[in-house]
Formats: C-alpha cells, structure tokens, sequence
C-alpha cells in the first residue's frame, strides 16, 4: 500500500528534503529536539546530540524514488544532495528535477522516447541491426532485392539497366551486400511486370474491395514522343478517414479524341476493377468530347445514384451520375480569352527572357551584376501556354527585378526594350491573375468538403 500511495501522490519539498536528512522548510525555527522528532528519530534527546550521518549518491538514487519515472532517468544533486536535474537515458536530455516543478513533465518527456526508441527497433529489426549499432545474423534474399530494385526504378523513373553494370555491383558488394547478385535488364523487366500485376491485384481485392463510393478525374496529356495518354484516377476515402487516390489507368490513346473513345477507355479500365457501381463523380474539363463521353458513361455509371423513369415515357430514363467540370480548365479558359487582349505586352517578357536564357555567358553576366548591386541573383523561366498560372508565376518572379532586368537587358540589347509603361502592364495583369488564383484556391477548399462529405454519405 505504501508503494501505490509513493507512485500516486509525489513527493513534496518537505518530503525529498527529509528523505536527504535535512530540516523541512516548515520547521525551520524549531529547536533541535523539535526537529528530530519531526524527523522520527527515536528518542528526542539522544537524536538531538546525534549527528545525522550523510547520505551517499547511491543512497540518495535508490532510496525512496517517489515515482517509477526515475527509472529512466539519471539524478543530478547540488551539494546538498537535492534534485536540480534529470537526465534521459535513452536521449541524454537534461530535463529539471526540482521537487517543485513535479514529474509531471519527466513522465511526458519518457512516454515519446519510448515511442521513439520503439520506432527505432521497428526500423533495426528491418535493417537486421541490433540496438548497440553491430548486424546480427541476416539472410540475404534476392527476389526481395529484385522487388526493391523495381520500386526505386519506378520511383526515380531510372533505366531497366541501372543495376546491370560492373559499377552497381562494385557499389553494392562493397558498401552494402557483398553477396549481392547482378540482374540483368531483361530479367528487371520481367520483375516489374509481375510487380504491376500483383500492384492491380492488391488494389483489386483489398484496398477497393471495402470501398463503397469512388470519384474519378480523367485527362488526356500528350509526351514528348508525341503520343497521347489518358489517365484515369480514383479519389475515395478510406476505412481510417484518410482521403485516398490511385492512379488504376494509364492507356495510350492513338485514336481521335471523340467522346466516344474517351468513354470507351474509361469504361474499360472501372470494369477491370470491378468498381461500375461505386462511381460518384466523374471529373473531366469542359471540351464538347468530353460532355459527349458523359452521356455515354452515364448509363454505366448509374448503379450508385439510381436512374429515375420518366412516369409520361416509361422509355425515357434519367441516369444520375455527377458530371463535375474541371474548374481548373474553366478557368483557363476565361483567363485566356482575357490574355490574348494583352499579348503585345506580355511577349515583350517573353522575349527579354528567352534573349537572356539563350547564352550561358549573359546569365552569369546577369548573376554577376546582381550580386553587384546587392540582390540574390535568379534564373527566369518561360511561362507555358496552356497554362495560365505559369504566366501569373512568370511575372511574380519578375517583377521584384524589374530595376535590374530592365538596366541589364537594355544595356546587351542597345536600345529600351522595357520601359515603365511596360512594367506597369505588368503588374497590373500580374494583379489581374491573382484574382483568379484566389479565387481557384477558395473554389476548391469549398468543393471539395462538399465532394468528400457525399463520398461519406
């Protein structure tokens, strides 16, 4: 009973001070008789003459502990053999031990070390490692090696013969693995098809199996091998509540963009994953294809809303599916309609960067001549075309400079190229833009609350 009472109720000042053989503060003013009977030491006059013998470091760190916390940590005494510090065994920390601060906090600080010493032996038990840093017996397996080895290609989107030379083996067998086996390029390939098939297999049965409502987005993007792809992206909301996305179609598309093969692409990659019934929305941008492709998916995709008949036309039906346009390409739009009025004015930028980008030796002149008048030098890149927020990026970068650029770029050209006026234009589209961009910011942290709680419901 008295080591529950010391573990629930700690100690007082009072308390550690007896517990070192000194005179509580309270009895301060008491006589010598007084104060060895506070103290409990028998008969009051014989303790009084007595001298109260010293207590060791060892008997002040294993006597009396008032809470287990001081298990994990390591006392500090001043020379009157009080507490005025702990130190963290597993840390080293140094934390304060005064008997008026409690252990309130020592108990907190020892609760997330141990969460991260079990995090580090999680992480040790990995690596085959034990706690004192020196490997204990681990067997090396190749087909593990061969799975890792196709997960950091897909990652670092590395060529398949990354590990088929003599200086992957050379840095492998001496800094890591000196059993480790070559793998050729042909058997990688081999590995990574059979990793994509167990990837869609997982997706398949176990993470959609106990998902009931699924959104989509879709889009159509060419490479630089000028080949079209569509990709098809399921966004849903886990069994934890996290908010999930995996890319479950990649597909190249060498046909016209008609809504009638948009629709078939997509159609054909939700079937293949069993998920026709769970599709809440379906995000595409605002082309007429893709509007056409939606009156084609919505008969399909129909089982999660229901279809309501037209009780005049028992014929005619009315397939519920949410059709959401991408905001981001509506907005596009408008804002290039708005650019095109102001073209003169944002290609002279253009092509003052473009002049500065083409030699290597006018950006370090450029660099050189900021640094000379005391500004961080930056490279400017050129804005893209079919995206609007690339010239809103271009301008914002550059018109903190516009002092320097202008002086810069007149000076290599020979005449003004850039004026105020010019700078003005400027910063007025420049203004202009970040309406747009607030305004795309505050559209999607409202819509997609609202798209989340209908997945949910």
């Amino acid at each position: 009973m008295d080591d529950i009472d010391e573990a629930v109720y700690p100690a007082t000042i009072n308390e550690d001070l007896v517990d070192y053989g000194h005179v509580p503060d309270d009895v301060d003013d008491a006589g010598g008789a007084d104060a060895a009977a506070f103290l409990g030491l028998g008969n009051v006059t014989e303790a009084a003459a007595a001298p109260v013998p010293p207590v060791s470091e060892s008997q002040s760190c294993g006597s009396k502990r008032r809470s287990p916390v001081w298990d994990n940590f390591d006392e500090i005494l001043d020379d009157k053999r009080v507490h005025i510090a702990a130190v963290c065994k597993f840390c080293r920390h140094r934390l304060s031990a005064k008997s008026a601060a409690g252990t309130g906090h020592l108990l907190r600080h020892q609760n997330a070390c141990k969460k991260k010493a079990d995090h580090a032996k999680m992480v040790q038990t990995r690596l085959a490692m034990n706690p004192d840093g020196s490997y204990r017996n681990w067997e090396y397996k190749p087909d593990v090696a061969r799975v890792e080895l196709c997960k950091l290609i897909a990652r670092l989107d590395l060529p398949l013969s990354v590990a088929d030379n003599d200086a992957w083996d050379d840095y492998i067998q001496r800094a890591h693995n000196p059993r480790h086996v070559r793998v050729s390029r042909f058997s990688t390939s081999r590995d990574l098809e059979k990793l994509f098939i167990d990837t869609i297999n997982n997706l398949k049965h176990i993470v959609f199996s106990g998902v009931n409502s699924i959104c989509l987005t879709s889009d159509i993007w060419s490479g630089n091998a000028k080949e079209d792809y569509i990709t098809v992206v399921a966004h849903f909301i886990n069994s934890d509540w996290q908010l999930k996305k995996h890319v479950i179609g990649f597909r190249l598309i060498e046909e016209a963009h008609t809504g009638t093969n948009i629709a078939e692409r997509i159609s054909d990659v939700v079937e293949a994953f069993g998920m026709t019934d769970k599709i809440f929305t379906v995000s595409l941008d605002n082309a007429s294809s893709n509007n056409n492709a939606m009156q084609i998916l919505a008969p399909i995709f129909s089982g999660y809303l229901g279809v309501d008949p037209d009780p005049d036309n028992p014929s005619k039906k009315t397939y519920y599916v949410v059709h959401q346009r991408c905001a981001c390409h509506v907005i596009n739009l408008i804002v290039k309609s708005g650019l095109k009025r102001l073209k003169p004015y944002i290609e002279i930028f253009r092509t003052a960067i473009s002049y500065l980008n083409a030699s290597n030796k006018r950006i370090a002149e450029f660099k050189d001549y900021c640094l000379l008048k005391g500004v961080r030098p930056r490279k400017f890149g050129l804005d893209m075309d079919v995206r609007w927020n690339s010239t809103y990026l271009m301008l914002k970068h550059l018109i903190p400079y516009k002092n320097i650029f202008s002086v810069f770029i007149n000076g290599n050209i020979g005449y003004a190229a850039l004026n105020g006026e010019h700078w003005y234009v400027a910063e007025k589209v420049c203004e202009f833009l970040e309406c747009f961009m607030n305004q795309l910011l505050l559209y999607l942290e409202c819509i997609i609350p609202q798209v989340l709680w209908f997945c949910i419901i």
